[in-house]
Parts: structure tokens; sequence; C-alpha cells
């Protein structure tokens, strides 16, 4: 197992952080999405995950936006095993539900993507 993954820590290597690495997930148009968020993923090749975050000022106020990009922060944190050697690029959903989601439910939905992420790649 890789070093990235035993790790318990997100990593600056392990972030998204320019634009063209976000162009990058987004042009394999490979996704997937539920009533919570939506799903944008490609394999990298680095050997460990990485994780990007858009959320629009739509979503809500500073504090609303945050506090859901904390929540997918510390859920990729613990699942990294889940995610396997991808990009990853993680929005809220545009339907209401997303910004009034508990970390239960916002957990689920984004387990179940990530968990069907890992399927179409192998497949």
């Amino acid at each position: 197992m890789h070093p990235y993954l035993v790790d318990q820590r997100l990593r600056k290597e392990e972030r998204l952080l320019v634009g063209a690495q976000f162009e990058a997930v987004f042009e394999t148009r490979q996704s997937a999405g539920n009533r919570v968020v939506v799903l944008h993923w490609r394999d990298n090749g680095l050997g460990y995950p990485r994780l990007g975050l858009v959320v629009s000022r739509k979503f809500g106020n500073a504090v609303a936006r945050n506090r859901f990009k904390r929540r997918v922060r510390e859920l990729f944190r613990r699942n990294k095993p889940l995610c396997g050697s991808r990009d990853v690029v993680v929005l809220p959903s545009k339907r209401p539900e997303a910004a009034k989601a508990s970390l239960g439910e916002l957990a689920e939905s984004l387990l179940k993507l990530l968990a069907k992420a890992a399927e179409t790649t192998n497949a």
C-alpha cells in the first residue's frame, strides 16, 4: 500500500490546486451524481488520490460553502483507499437538499459515488 494511503493527513500533493488539473478531470467526462453531490474523476497514475473541490456562491454563504468543503475534505481523508489512484473533483448538487444535508447524508452519498467510480474505472 502506498504511504499516502496509510497516512491520515491530507497533504498539499493530494489536492488539485491548478486550473489545468481541474480541466483535465472535467475533460474525461467521467462523472456520477445524486441528490447531494456530483463527482468527476480521472485516473492519474500517481499511485495516490487527489481531491479538488468546486463550490459556487450559489450554494450559500461563506459559512455554508466552507462547511461543505471541510466535510468533504474530512471524508476524503478518511477514505483515501476507496479513491484509488485517481483525481476526484467534488461539487455540491444544484438541488436545495445539498445545502441542508447532514454529515451522515453527505458521507453516504459521497461513499456511494466513490464506489461507483471504482467500478467503472476497473471495468
